[in-house]
């Protein structure tokens, strides 16, 4: 079905032209973040995974526990497991911001919601001195709102569910990026359906809904 297809052509602010195809073969890399809470602008990092994919499976990446230098509110710990004795010896987020950078270079990054994840990311490379990220953002909640609006909840077990995706290691960094990787891949056969050719037109599609779980 290419219905759509005259729209996605139409000019967009999104203009990265590289092909759906290039997910696959190029590939892309997940991410995911474990934080001491839900507040982008305040809540510090605690746990970071970047997972590449390419050829449609998960590689080798960077997984890292992160020192947030102040308390882990228990209540964070119930959902994610991790405790002030796990971060004590771990990375600062200055280190692991490097070795971030290095696996996620130019590829586009997937994750579930991914939004919250760039934000806090940005705001910590702005502390300390680094330039903002320019990679695409492809967020799989966001697609599966826009290709199934008839779907009642898009949580992450709710898509991952939907769409026969097992999560390993939920609320860990580097399970929850895996599962946003593979959801991504299942989702493709659905975009390339719709007559979307090109990255950008996938970024455009994402920004059509704005709908959590």
């Amino acid at each position: 079905m290419t219905l759509f297809a005259p729209l996605w052509r139409r000019p967009r602010n999104t203009r990265d032209g590289r092909s759906v195809e290039s997910l696959l073969t190029e590939g892309f890399v997940a991410i995911d973040l474990e934080t001491t809470g839900l507040d982008p602008a305040r809540d510090a990092i605690i746990e970071l995974a970047a997972v590449p994919f390419a050829h449609g499976r998960a590689e080798r990446g960077y997984v890292t526990h992160v020192n947030p230098e102040r308390p882990i509110p228990p209540e964070s710990s119930r959902i994610h497991g991790i405790t002030e004795g796990m971060v004590a010896r771990a990375p600062r987020i200055g280190e692991a911001l490097v070795r971030l950078e290095g696996v996620c270079a130019n590829h586009i990054l997937v994750g579930h919601g991914i939004a919250f994840d760039l934000a806090v990311l940005g705001r910590e490379r702005r502390a300390h001195g680094r330039g903002p990220m320019i990679n695409p953002g492809l967020d799989t909640m966001r697609l599966a709102a826009a290709l199934h609006p008839d779907w009642k909840h898009f949580g992450f077990d709710e898509v991952a569910s939907h769409m026969g995706v097992g999560i390993l290691g939920r609320h860990t960094a580097e399970g929850d990026a895996r599962a946003a990787g593979e959801i991504l891949i299942a989702l493709l056969p659905e975009i390339r359906a719709l007559g979307a050719q090109t990255v950008g037109e996938i970024v455009w599609l994402q920004a059509t809904v704005n709908r959590g779980g």
